[in-house]
C-alpha cells in the first residue's frame, strides 16, 4: 500500500513539472529587460535577442526605451523589429504582448515562406494585451514582427511593445490526468485513514 502511494506521488509529480515545462515562453528577451538602460535612455538593439528590419532607403529607428524603471522597445517611422524562434513540442502556441500606439505584428513562417497571422494595432490612448493561439510545427523557424505605421500627416508615428510571450497552451488532457491523480491520491488516504480507524 506505502508503495503505490509513493508511485502516484512520484506519477503526479512527473505531470505537474511537465505541465510548468510546456508553459515556458520561447521568445528571448521578450519583456525587454536583458539590456540595461538608464531610465529616459535609449539604446540600439544590437545582442538582445532582436533584430532591426531596415527597409532599403528608407527606414525608421528602433531602440529600447526605459519608461520608470520598465524597459520596452519603440518602433518609430515605419521601421520593424523581429525576432525568430523554433518550439521544441508541436501543438498550440499563444501569442501575448503589451502594446501602445500604432503599428502592427505579424507571425510569419520563415521555414515555408508564409505569413500566419497580420493584424493591425490601432490603441492610442491604452496599453492592451493582444492574444492569438496559433498551431505550430517543431521542424519550422518563425519570427514574430512588430513594426509601426507610417501615416499622414506626420509620416511618423510609434508602436511601443513590451512582455511579448510565445508559450504552449496547455491540453486539456493534462489536466485531466493531474485531477484523476489527485483524486487517486484522496482515495487512497480516506481508505488508508478509514483503515486506521477500524
Amino acid at each position: 500500500m506505502r508503495k503505490s502511494i509513493l508511485s502516484a506521488a512520484v506519477a503526479l509529480l512527473a505531470i505537474g513539472a511537465t505541465a510548468g515545462a510546456q508553459a515556458q515562453n520561447v521568445i528571448a528577451n521578450g519583456d525587454f529587460e536583458l539590456a540595461n538602460v538608464a531610465t529616459g535612455g535609449f539604446e540600439s538593439f544590437a545582442n538582445l535577442g532582436w533584430n532591426n528590419l531596415q527597409w532599403g532607403s528608407y527606414s525608421g529607428t528602433s531602440s529600447i526605451v526605459d519608461v520608470a524603471g520598465d524597459q520596452s522597445a519603440r518602433v518609430n517611422g515605419g521601421d520593424a523589429i523581429w525576432s525568430a524562434f523554433q518550439v521544441t513540442a508541436a501543438g498550440d502556441y499563444e501569442i501575448s504582448f503589451d502594446t501602445f500606439g500604432d503599428g502592427y505584428f505579424s507571425l510569419y513562417n520563415a521555414s515555408t515562406g508564409t505569413a500566419l497571422s497580420m493584424n493591425f494595432l490601432s490603441n492610442v490612448t491604452e496599453t492592451t494585451v493582444a492574444a492569438g493561439v496559433y498551431t505550430l510545427n517543431t521542424t519550422d523557424v518563425y519570427r514574430l514582427y512588430f513594426g509601426s505605421t507610417v501615416l499622414p500627416p506626420t509620416f511618423s508615428n510609434s508602436l511601443t511593445v513590451d512582455n511579448v510571450s510565445v508559450a504552449a497552451v496547455p491540453e486539456p488532457e493534462t489536466y485531466a490526468m493531474m485531477l484523476a491523480g489527485l483524486g487517486a491520491l484522496g482515495l487512497m488516504n480516506r481508505r488508508r485513514m478509514n483503515g486506521k480507524r477500524a
